[in-house]
C-alpha cells in the first residue's frame, strides 16, 4: 500500500471517528426520561427565554432570517448555518451558549446589544445545556396554545386538579397496624407488595426524631429520660410528649422556617442593589406566631394574601395591623432592575409563581408566554391573576437610581394615615432627587443663570428699577426641568438636606412593608410574555380548570380576598392536598407527591392517593388544623418504625416510597446549627427582632455595589438575617434556604467540603469549648462528665467501648498539651474537652436522624 493511500485511509478514519464522537456527544448525554423537576427546570427558565427572544426570527421555516429552528431539542441539535446550536452535556462548546454569552466571534444573541440576556438567564442556559438539554414531549397538549383572550371551558383527568373523594380507611387484619387510620392505608399497600415492615422506634431514637421534627433543637437528657421512664403503654407516652412539643414555641420557629421556604423569604429585595428590608422580620414573626396559636391553615391563607382588605372590617387596631404585616408573602416578591417598579412585570410573575407551586403545587408561571404546554392552564389564566395582583401596590425600600423607599402601608387604622404616608415619601423622593442630581452638568447652567438673576434683582429692588422681567425669567427658571429643582435653587443643598434629615426623624406613622390595593383594573395579555407588546384585555379570574363560574370580584377591589377564598374553599382540589403533602414531606423526607411544589402532569403521581385525600379532607374537618395533622401523622405506627434495612424490601423499594421503615435523615441547615448552639448551651432562645441595617437615608446600593453583610448572632437559624444575592456563609454550605424563588424541597449534600468547614470555621471551636466547659461543671468525675457529654450529644450513654475510648482521648490529649506547654502546672482540661466536643459535634450520628 502506498504511503498516499494510507494516508488517505488514515483521513478517512480520523473522520469517521469525529463524526461518530460528535454523534455520541449529541446523543450520550440525552437523559432516558428527564426528572419533573429538569423539565420543570426548562419550563420557567428555558422556554419563555427562547420563544420571547429567539422565536420570532428562527422559526426554521424556509423564508425565515435563518435556517436555524428553536421549536424543539431535535432541532437545536441540527442547528442552522455554523453547525448544531446546542451539544448537549458541554454548553460551553455549545454555539447557543457562546452567542448569548457574546463570546462567539461572530454570533451575539440577540443582535442588540441593548437586549442581551441577564447573567442570570444565561446560567439558567448554561445549567440546562450541561444537564443534557432536557426536553419535554410534547405528545399530547391538554389545552391549545391560542393566545386569544376568549372564554373556554376546560376539562381535564390529570388528578391534581379532580375533586377529592370521601375516603374509607381499608380493612386491616393485623392488630398492630389497625389503630390509626393512616397505618391502615400504609399496611394496606405493603401487603400489596408482599413487604413486611420493621418494627417500631426505641424511645431514645423515636424522642430524638419527634424532636427534631417538630422543634428543630434536640431534647434534653432530662426529656430524654422522663420519656424513657414513663411507665404508660409507648404511644400513650409518646402522645404527652408530641402534644408537649406541640405547644413549645420552639413549634412555630421550626414550622413557621418551612413555610417562609414557601414564602421566598429574605430581608433583602433582590435588585441590582438587593436593598434590605428591615421591617420584614415583622412578616417573619407573624408566621412563627400564627403557626403557634395554630391559626387554621384557611385563616393563615387568609391574612397573607388579602389581610390589608380583612383589616379594614376589624375593629381591634392592633389585629388590623397584624393582619397589614401578613401581606409580606405578596410584598417580599422579588424585585428586579434598578428602578423601583420598571420591572414589575418580574414582580407580579414571582408572586404568581409563589401562589401556583406554592399555594396549589401547580407551575402557573409557564402560562406566561404561552398557554401551559401539559397542564389545563390557558395563558388567560394566568393574565387573569397577573390583573388582580397589577391591581395592588407594592411597596419598596428604595433602587439604585431611586434610592428612597415607596408606597408602605400605614400600620394605623386610619385611613388618612395611609394619604400622610403617600405625600410623605413623595416629598422625600422629590427632595432626594435634587440632592442627588444637584452637581449634574446639566443642571449647573441653569443653576448659575438662577443666581445671576437672583443677584440683578436685589440689585434692581436696591437701586428702584423694575423686576418685572427678571421675575418673570426667575419663574421659568424655577420651572425648569419640569420644576423638579425648585427648593434646591430657593433654598440651597444645605436646606435641602437640612430638611430631608428633619423628615426622616419625624415620620406620619408606623410603616409597613406590606401592600394594599391600587386601581383596580385588568390586565392585558402579553404576547410571548413581553408586557411592551400587548394584546387582548383578560378579565381579572382564577384558573379555568377549577372554577365552575366566572368569579364575581368586586369592581373596587383587587381581587385578593375573592381569589383567597377561592383557594381556601373546602372543594378546591389543591390547597388542601399540597399542604398534607408539604407536612408529610417534613416528617418522612420525602412527600406522597414527592415533587412537593408540582402536582401538575410533569409531576409525581402519589405513591398512597388514597391516603392523601383522607388526610385533606381530615385537615378541613378538623377547621384546617395543622397541630391536629401533624399529631395524626406522628401517632401513626409508620411515623413509630424503626430505621433498619430489610434486605428483601431494599431490592423490591429502594427508596421506600412504601414506608415499610423510617428513613435516616441528615439535619437540615438550621437544625445542624441551632443543635450545636443548644448543646453547648449558647443559644439564645429569646425571639428575634430587627436588624441592624443602615438605615436608609445614609447609604445606598448599586449594581457594583450591592447590599452584602453578615449579623452574628446566637438566636435561632430562622432569625438569622436573609440575602436575596448571597448566602449565608453557614447555612449556604449545608443547603440553606433558596430565597429567589419558592421552593418547598431541599438538597441534602453530604460533601467533604462541609466537614472542612465546621473544623476550620470559627463557630465550631468558639462552641466546642463552651460544650467543653458545660460539661466540665456538669459533674464531679469524669466518667459522668463523659456520660453526660453523650446524653446532649446522641440523647444516649456511651457504650462500653466508646467509655474508655473518650477517657483514653481526654488523657492522650491532656498529656501532649503539657508536652508542647512550657507551664507544667496549666490546667489542661478545659482544652482537652474542647478537642473531644469537636469530635463529637461533628459525627455523622450528630447530623443524622434515625
Amino acid at each position: 500500500m502506498t504511503q498516499y493511500k494510507q494516508l488517505q485511509q488514515l483521513v478517512l478514519v480520523m473522520t469517521l471517528a469525529a463524526s461518530f464522537s460528535l454523534t455520541d456527544t449529541l446523543r450520550a448525554v440525552e437523559p432516558a426520561k428527564p426528572d419533573a423537576s429538569q423539565l420543570e427546570f426548562f419550563e420557567q427558565h428555558i422556554r419563555p427565554v427562547l420563544i420571547e427572544k429567539c422565536a420570532d426570527c428562527h422559526t426554521g421555516d424556509a423564508d425565515a432570517e435563518s435556517p436555524l429552528a428553536v421549536h424543539s431539542r431535535a432541532a437545536l441539535i441540527k442547528g442552522g448555518d455554523y453547525g448544531p446550536a446546542i451539544l448537549p452535556g458541554n454548553a460551553q462548546q455549545s454555539l447557543l451558549f457562546q452567542s448569548i454569552q457574546r463570546t462567539h466571534k461572530a454570533l451575539k444573541m440577540p443582535p442588540d446589544s441593548d437586549e442581551k440576556l441577564q447573567p442570570e438567564t444565561i446560567a439558567h442556559f448554561k445549567h440546562w445545556i450541561d444537564g443534557g438539554a432536557p426536553w419535554p414531549a410534547e405528545k399530547s397538549k391538554p389545552v391549545t396554545t391560542s393566545q386569544k383572550a376568549k372564554p373556554q371551558q376546560l376539562t381535564t383527568s390529570h388528578w391534581g386538579f379532580l375533586p377529592r373523594k370521601e375516603i374509607t380507611p381499608p380493612t386491616i387484619s393485623n392488630p398492630h397496624w389497625s389503630e390509626s387510620p393512616v397505618d391502615r392505608f400504609v399496611y394496606a399497600r405493603l401487603q400489596k407488595e408482599s413487604l413486611k415492615p420493621v418494627g417500631l422506634a426505641s424511645r431514645r431514637t423515636l424522642i430524638r426524631r419527634a424532636t427534631f421534627d417538630l422543634t428543630g433543637l434536640p431534647p434534653t437528657p432530662e426529656q430524654v429520660k422522663e420519656f424513657q421512664n414513663d411507665p404508660a403503654a409507648d404511644l400513650t407516652a409518646f402522645a404527652k410528649v408530641v402534644d408537649r412539643l406541640l405547644a413549645s414555641r420552639a413549634y412555630g420557629e421550626r414550622w413557621g422556617r418551612h413555610w417562609l421556604d414557601v414564602a421566598r423569604y429574605a430581608d433583602t429585595q433582590g435588585d441590582v442593589g438587593d436593598f434590605p428590608i428591615p421591617g420584614a422580620y415583622l412578616y417573619r414573626n407573624w408566621v412563627i406566631d400564627a403557626l403557634n396559636a395554630d391559626l387554621p391553615y384557611d385563616q393563615f391563607l387568609k391574612a397573607q394574601l388579602a389581610g390589608d382588605i380583612l383589616a379594614e372590617r376589624e375593629a381591634d387596631p392592633e389585629q388590623a395591623r397584624q393582619l397589614k404585616i401578613a401581606t409580606g408573602f405578596i410584598a417580599l416578591s422579588r424585585r428586579f432592575g434598578n428602578t423601583r417598579y420598571e420591572d414589575q412585570n418580574l414582580t407580579i410573575d414571582d408572586t404568581i409563581d409563589t401562589v401556583g407551586r406554592g399555594i396549589m403545587g401547580v407551575t402557573l408561571k409557564c402560562a406566561r408566554c404561552h398557554d401551559h404546554k401539559f397542564d389545563p392552564m390557558l395563558a388567560t389564566d394566568y393574565y387573569g391573576l397577573y390583573g388582580i395582583f397589577e391591581s395592588t401596590l407594592y411597596p419598596s425600600m428604595g433602587a439604585s437610581n431611586q434610592p428612597s423607599p415607596a408606597q408602605l402601608v400605614s400600620a394605623e387604622h386610619d385611613p388618612d394615615s395611609q394619604q400622610r404616608i403617600d405625600e410623605y415619601w413623595d416629598l422625600l423622593s422629590y427632595y432626594q432627587h435634587q440632592i442627588r442630581n444637584h452637581f449634574r452638568p446639566w443642571l449647573k447652567p441653569t443653576l448659575e443663570e438662577y443666581k445671576e438673576v437672583t443677584v440683578k434683582i436685589k440689585e434692581a429692588k436696591k437701586n428702584g428699577d423694575p423686576t418685572n422681567k427678571l421675575e418673570q425669567r426667575r419663574q421659568k427658571l424655577l420651572g425648569s426641568h419640569k420644576g423638579k429643582f425648585r427648593e434646591l435653587m430657593l433654598h440651597g443643598l444645605p436646606w435641602l438636606k437640612s430638611e430631608k434629615a428633619r423628615m426622616v426623624k419625624e415620620p406620619p406613622a408606623e410603616m409597613l412593608y406590606a401592600v394594599i390595593d391600587g386601581k383596580p383594573h385588568h390586565s392585558r395579555l402579553h404576547r410571548r410574555g413581553n408586557p411592551e407588546n400587548p394584546g387582548d384585555i383578560v378579565p381579572r379570574q382564577f384558573i379555568n380548570v377549577i372554577s365552575n363560574s366566572k368569579p364575581e370580584i368586586d369592581k373596587t377591589e383587587s381581587g385578593r380576598e375573592e381569589l383567597a377564598d377561592w383557594l381556601t374553599a373546602p372543594a378546591h382540589p389543591l390547597t388542601a392536598r399540597v399542604i398534607v403533602n408539604r407536612i408529610w414531606y417534613h416528617h418522612f423526607g420525602q412527600g406522597l407527591v414527592k415533587t412537593v411544589d408540582n402536582f401538575g402532569v410533569l409531576g409525581d403521581t402519589p405513591s398512597h392517593p388514597q391516603l392523601l385525600d383522607y388526610l385533606a379532607n381530615e385537615l378541613i374537618k378538623q377547621q384546617w388544623s395543622l397541630k391536629a395533622l401533624h399529631r395524626q401523622i406522628m401517632l401513626s405506627r409508620a411515623y413509630r418504625l424503626d430505621s433498619r434495612d430489610i434486605t428483601e424490601n431494599i431490592n423490591h423499594d429502594p427508596d421506600n416510597v412504601l414506608l415499610w421503615k423510617y428513613s435516616r435523615r441528615r439535619l437540615d441547615a438550621e437544625s445542624i446549627r441551632d443543635a450545636l448552639l443548644f448543646v453547648s448551651g449558647e443559644l439564645d432562645r429569646e425571639q428575634g427582632g430587627p436588624h441592624p441595617f443602615t438605615p436608609w437615608h445614609k447609604k445606598g446600593y448599586s449594581l457594583n455595589r450591592p447590599f452584602h453583610e453578615d449579623f452574628p448572632t446566637k438566636k435561632r437559624s430562622v432569625y438569622l438575617m436573609t440575602q436575596r444575592l448571597y448566602k449565608h456563609p453557614f447555612l449556604g454550605r449545608f443547603n440553606g434556604p433558596e430565597t429567589n424563588e419558592t421552593s418547598g424541597l431541599r438538597d441534602s449534600s453530604h460533601l467533604p467540603t462541609q466537614a472542612l468547614y465546621l473544623m476550620n470555621a470559627p463557630l465550631l471551636p468558639e462552641l466546642a469549648e463552651a460544650f467543653g466547659k458545660r460539661i466540665l461543671q456538669s459533674a464531679a468525675t469524669e466518667e459522668e462528665q463523659i456520660i453526660q457529654a453523650y446524653q446532649l450529644a446522641f440523647c444516649r450513654n456511651p457504650t462500653a467501648a466508646e467509655l474508655p475510648e473518650a477517657t483514653q482521648f481526654l488523657k492522650y490529649y491532656r498529656e501532649e498539651l503539657k508536652t508542647e506547654r512550657s507551664d507544667k502546672d496549666t490546667d489542661t482540661s478545659q482544652t482537652a474537652w474542647a478537642g473531644l466536643a469537636k469530635v463529637l459535634l461533628t459525627s455523622n450520628e450528630f447530623f443524622f436522624i434515625d
